[in-house]
């Protein structure tokens, strides 16, 4: 009994940390990215009100870790304004995984779309 209480809390301790790590990770990369974006509209002189900030965040919150950082590899690209040719790949992936469609970013569409 002592064994199989051991192994369970052990189990329950680990998936627990591993959440929790998973979570500040995802955390750390929205706010990173988000920043990226505040920064940017400031230079295109459209900038983000507090609103908009927070819908952004919650809406990146709906992605997965790797969606996200799928993302902020894209906007790196096109904030640098880099050939067409090295951001079709990850619009490929993008369109592949849904990513725009299950997160409403119309609120930054002029930085990563140039619209």
């Amino acid at each position: 009994m002592k064994k199989a209480l051991i192994a369970v809390f052990s189990i329950s301790l680990t998936a627990g940390t591993l959440y929790l790590t998973y979570s500040q990770v995802k955390d750390y990369f929205i706010k990173k990215l988000v920043k990226s974006w505040i920064e940017e509209s400031k230079k295109l002189n459209k900038e983000l009100s507090e609103e908009q900030i927070k819908s952004l965040k919650e809406e990146l919150d709906k992605l997965y870790l790797w969606e996200v950082k799928l993302l902020a590899k894209y906007s790196e690209k096109a904030i640098q304004r880099v050939p067409e040719q090295e951001l079709e790949p990850i619009i490929a992936k993008l369109k592949e995984k849904k990513i725009l469609e299950r997160a409403d970013l119309k609120s930054v569409d002029a930085i990563l779309f140039g619209t």
